[in-house]
């Protein structure tokens, strides 16, 4: 029996761990899982008669890898990081790879070996990264194949909490990786094209420089991601008027958050000790300045920042004015002290559902007229376990897995991300049985 090698069982792997579950007696396989947390893997797994756990270890690779040459297909899951040791593991045992996580200089080195080997080490097929790569491709191989020329392209994506579920001044609660939503904006500066013009935000201004997207009726506020000029190569889309790749948030948190980026609350560059008994208030006030000594926190605060009323709100709501309890946490980051905060007052709860919103613009010229086209989709989650980000993160991985084991594969080999109509004529069809359907129109300028 062929067997499928998942490592790492996280809040994004539940759907995909369920649907190779559910397809293995069809697909003749067997699904096992690994986690430095075995409860979580057996969770997971739930005694699934074709599905075994077992726990990795964060010291010794020597079951990983031995798991790894024993295996038909590996799903990459651990921290984005760790992908590359095993690839190349993975590729030494002629075992093809797929992860969700962004291309790296360190995985894209192992592209030669791949293609000696004969092996596809597949990037990027998630949701952002993934299901945005393929459905905007889509659109962009279709407006040239028609005669278009592209001069602008929009594209925004955002993982938040569904209406019924949006019980929180911040309107937002965590479907995926803390780290990375605290960390947002921190990795540097965010470069784009907008009117012709190439612009560089530095990470304190990111935050600030927001685009309205309005989508099923409700508003968004999206800001830019790091390197969209990158996209100019990936996607083949020289000479734009406008690039833009950003991430989508409900109007009003980006304000708030900025403030927090402005402050220094959510920095990961030092390390810092506090008391053990000191409370929330305090730890807020060593952020600010000693001229608001004497100064409530939240007139300290708008004394030294731009805020306003719902700003200080969603602030005291999150309890950093809070006089009596505080972070329980000595030592850290910033960044890690916030981090552990957001985890507890974000938190999905049971019978809480998440949601997807993904939106692409594209602006091209054909026949001497300039058009816009729009691309969007809505996703609501099943459950705080099946949720639309485990969904969308997890299931384009199950059909590419399905696809390599038993569909004939994708007739590559080598280090690749989803870019070309030999995946996106594969996954896109099959997500929208899942409700992953994308809604386009188009007007004249």
């Amino acid at each position: 029996m062929k067997s499928i090698l998942v490592l790492g069982a996280g809040r994004s792997c539940s759907t995909l761990i369920k649907r190779l579950l559910d397809r293995s007696e069809e697909c003749g396989w067997k699904v096992i899982v690994g986690d430095i947390d075995l409860s979580v893997a057996q969770q997971k797994v739930s005694g699934h008669e074709r599905g075994e756990a077992f726990q990795l270890s964060v010291l010794d690779n020597i079951e990983r890898d031995k798991r790894i040459g024993e295996a038909d297909l590996v799903m990459s899951m651990v921290p984005a990081f760790l992908h590359a040791s095993v690839a190349k593991v993975a590729i030494a045992a002629g075992v093809p790879v797929i992860t969700p996580s962004y291309l790296n200089d360190e995985m894209m080195s192992l592209d030669e070996a791949a293609k000696d080997a004969g092996v596809l080490v597949l990037n990027e097929i998630g949701l952002d990264p993934g299901i945005d790569h393929m459905s905007a491709m889509k659109v962009i191989d279709e407006i040239k194949s028609d005669g278009g020329v592209m001069k602008g392209f929009e594209s925004y994506c955002g993982g938040l909490v569904a209406e019924e579920s949006d019980n929180n001044p911040w309107h937002y609660k965590i479907s995926w990786n803390p780290r990375n939503i605290v960390l947002a904006g921190q990795g540097g500066s965010a470069t784009f094209k907008n009117a012709g013009r190439v612009k560089l935000e530095p990470p304190h201004r990111v935050f600030r420089r927001l685009r309205a997207i309005e989508v099923e009726g409700r508003l968004y506020k999206g800001y830019p991601n790091r390197d969209s000029l990158a996209y100019e190569e990936i996607y083949n889309l020289p000479d734009m008027e406008t690039l833009i790749r950003g991430t989508l948030r409900v109007d009003g948190f980006c304000r708030s958050w900025d403030i927090l980026v402005q402050l220094g609350m959510v920095r990961d560059d030092a390390k810092l000790v506090w008391a053990k008994d000191i409370s929330w208030s305090e730890w807020t006030r060593s952020f600010l300045p000693s001229k608001t000594v004497g100064m409530t926190v939240s007139e300290a605060i708008n004394a030294t920042v731009i805020s306003d009323h719902e700003t200080n709100e969603r602030l005291e709501w999150l309890g950093l004015f809070d006089t009596e309890a505080g972070p329980g946490i000595t030592e850290g980051t910033p960044a890690e002290i916030i981090e552990a905060l957001l985890v507890k007052k974000w938190a999905l709860e049971e019978g809480d559902r998440d949601m997807i919103v993904m939106w692409h613009r594209f602006e091209f010229e054909k026949d001497g007229k300039r058009y816009a086209r729009t691309s969007e989709f809505f996703l609501e989650g099943r459950s705080s376990m099946y949720t639309a980000m485990s969904d969308t993160v997890g299931l384009p991985m199950a059909i590419a897995a399905e696809h390599m084991m038993v569909g004939g594969g994708f007739g590559s080999v080598g280090v690749e991300i989803p870019v070309t109509s030999n995946y996106y004529d594969v996954v896109l069809p099959k997500l929208e049985d899942f409700g992953v359907v994308f809604k386009e129109s188009q007007r004249e300028l």
